[in-house]
């Protein structure tokens, strides 16, 4: 509610002694003067179109939120299923992607990285900061199976065929930030399963074996990081595409327009720290600073860095907000308490929710991935399941 408060506090027409002392504004107000038009009053934002769009887009996260507080603890099963769906749907129209071509019917936003599995997004990065999320999700879902007194075979074969698709997917795509986010999703993930597995004794129909291999399915726990890796050795031997590795290995990979953009972006905090730019006016923004000797053809939309946006679009009330929702996300996980994350009981949505959101956290230091709507709903949802709990308690048989 503050941050929905303060994008409309930037679209508050000033008066213009107020708006002239404003920091950032010396090249409009020349301009004003040249027009003759000194004296017009106009709001904190240097784009009051675009900051329209992000205010009226703030009823996504607010929507999100209403539906997490009318959800109870029987939903929560529900969501996480949903969570994987979506992802499973992204993972399929990726592979209808990349048989349709650059230019096939598969896409569905016409701004994108054709020829990439975007899935469902317009970016290959935030499809797969989704699918390690999801692998997260995965994981906590087939760490609650197992923890049932009947099990499902076939839901547990389901979510571990997703933890591994999603996972060689997030190499296959293309993406830095989200193989890495893959890899530590996939890990954490196997990490839940490893304690539930030793910490639930097996019945007797499910460790019996052929003779002469005793306990042999005890080393099944080990088979899905062993079939991960082949399949990765697979994606990466046989794809003729730029996977995440390819693309980490390649000396020109360092040098693009986000790092050169870097100090162009450094000086625009310094310009604009103290009541922003407007939220949505980045791109716009950046045209008044952008040097000679980056301009292309393409435009450079975002930061690619939402913890160095924030203070630029959203100047300082805008990094207290933050800090604020930082802190009281923080001391809420503290009150519920963070001992025993490992070993957890059915319907513990601690772990994967805080490993969402430290994947999140650090995608944002080269992406935006919170700016989607649909990551928006989801980590909003999570976080609110976890921090304000329905009153009925979680069945842990």
């Amino acid at each position: 509610m503050l941050l929905t408060a303060w994008i409309a506090f930037q679209l508050i027409p000033l008066p213009p002694a107020v708006w002239h002392a404003l920091p950032g504004r010396e090249t409009i107000i020349e301009i004003d003067r040249l027009l003759g038009q000194p004296d017009l009053w106009r709001p904190i934002s240097l784009t009051p179109s675009q900051t329209w769009n992000s205010l009226l887009a703030m009823s996504v996260p607010l929507a999100a939120l209403l539906l997490a507080a009318t959800l109870d603890t029987e939903d929560h099963p529900r969501l996480m299923l949903a969570i994987v769906a979506a992802a499973a749907v992204s993972s399929l129209l990726g592979f209808f992607q990349l048989l349709s071509g650059t230019e096939g019917a598969a896409y569905l936003y016409r701004i994108t990285n054709s020829g990439a599995m975007v899935g469902l997004f317009a970016n290959r990065n935030h499809n797969a900061v989704f699918l390690a999320c999801a692998t997260v999700i995965a994981a906590a879902l087939l760490r609650d199976e197992r923890m049932r007194n009947r099990q499902s075979r076939g839901a547990q074969i389901a979510l571990v065929l997703a933890l591994l698709t999603f996972t060689a997917l997030t190499a296959l795509i293309g993406s830095r930030a989200g193989f890495v986010a893959g890899v530590a999703g996939f890990s954490i993930g196997y990490f839940m399963l490893i304690s539930v597995w030793h910490a639930k004794p097996l019945r007797r129909r499910e460790v019996e074996a052929p003779v002469g291999v005793p306990g042999i399915w005890r080393f099944l726990v080990y088979l899905p990081p062993v079939l991960l890796i082949m399949l990765l050795a697979t994606v990466i031997g046989l794809s003729d595409r730029v996977t995440a590795l390819s693309r980490l290995t390649d000396p020109g990979a360092g040098v693009d327009m986000r790092a050169e953009a870097w100090p162009t972006v450094l000086s625009m905090i310094e310009k604009f720290w103290v009541t922003g730019s407007g939220m949505g006016s980045f791109p716009d923004a950046y045209e008044m600073f952008e040097p000679d000797a980056l301009l292309s053809p393409f435009y450079f939309n975002h930061a690619h860095n939402d913890w160095a946006e924030v203070p630029l679009t959203g100047g300082l009330p805008m990094v207290l907000i933050l800090i604020s929702a930082v802190v009281w996300v923080a001391r809420r996980f503290l009150s519920i308490g963070v001992r025993n994350l490992a070993k957890s009981y059915r319907g513990d949505m601690r772990l994967p929710v805080l490993v969402i959101m430290f994947i999140l956290a650090a995608a944002s230091l080269v992406d935006y991935p919170l700016r989607v709507p649909s990551l928006q709903v989801m980590i909003i949802m999570l976080i609110t399941l976890v921090c304000c709990p329905a009153s009925a308690r979680v069945q842990r048989v």
